[in-house]
């Protein structure tokens, strides 16, 4: 969670120092003209060219990129024993015994004690959803295995459209930064005939449009995009976990296999740390 604003903050460091080092007067990078040209017109562009629902879905993926609701070793950690103790429960006392806790899994004293996974909204929709299909028509681990993958695949293509639109601002912000330049020429245009001074703060004021854009294009939009990719990658390797658990749970094999088996799918660097875990 500190690598975020510790990014940002060598970001500021390295431009802001680099100039100074230059002996640049850093009032001279302050324009919030420029600033509101090109940041109003690319939330513009965003907002022309995003339907509503990924509006909404670009703000909740913005949250979470800056918290601690990601696919981590413990959201793996709880959720694999979240599925254990729900399997166990089911051979104990059967199927229609988890209903209580599928139904509302937020007043669930079994999911109550597993609060990374009540916390990752989508992993907890899709882990009830998996179940709620179980209990309506119990399955073969087949069957339930080609509805976890229709699922992921849908919301994963649905997820995707979040960094694709952000990958797009951020091409355009270049250009938005040429446009604040361009009104910075145009304004500089008046100046000339009067003092040299005047018409040179003039276009040095321009070209900050041209830097801004670049700035925000190439070291905040399109890193951010990235992790967005990044994020959306490792949260379809969690919802995968939990669907080779449950299927492999839907086809008759035993709560301690099923759990082995989810565990396989967990990403190498996550893996080995949940063995130490349990282990101990």
């Amino acid at each position: 969670m500190w690598l975020k604003p510790l990014g940002y903050l060598i970001l500021a460091a390295a431009i802001i120092g680099g100039f100074a080092i230059m002996h640049g007067p850093l009032s001279e990078l302050w324009h919030p003209s420029e600033l509101v040209v090109i940041l109003g017109a690319g939330f513009a562009a965003f907002l022309l060219a995003t339907p509503w629902p990924v509006v909404t879905r670009t703000f909740a993926m913005s949250l979470r990129y800056f918290q601690s609701t990601k696919a981590t070793v413990k959201v793996y950690g709880q959720l694999l024993q979240l599925l254990d103790e729900i399997f166990r429960l089911s051979r104990a006392q059967g199927v229609v015994a988890l209903d209580k806790h599928i139904s509302d899994p937020r007043s669930s004293n079994v999911f109550l004690r597993y609060p990374a996974v009540l916390n990752h909204e989508e992993l907890l929709s899709f882990v009830t959803d998996c179940f709620n299909y179980v209990l309506m028509n119990p399955p073969k681990g087949h069957e339930i295995e080609i509805v976890a993958e229709k699922r992921i695949s849908v919301w994963f293509r649905t997820a995707s459209e979040v960094p694709k639109i952000t990958g797009k601002v951020a091409d355009w912000l270049p250009g938005f930064g040429i446009l604040a330049a361009i009104l910075g020429v145009i304004l500089t245009m008046t100046t000339v005939g009067g003092p040299v001074e005047l018409t040179a703060k003039s276009i040095g004021a321009a070209l900050t449009g041209t830097f801004y854009g670049i700035l925000f294009a190439f070291a905040v939009v399109g890193p951010f995009t990235h992790a967005l990719e990044v994020m959306l990658r490792q949260d379809k390797m969690l919802l995968e976990a939990a669907a080779a658990a449950i299927s492999a749970y839907a086809d008759g094999v035993s709560p301690a296999l099923a759990i082995e088996i989810g565990r396989q799918r967990v990403p190498p660097e996550y893996r080995d740390a949940l063995l130490i875990n349990n282990e101990r």
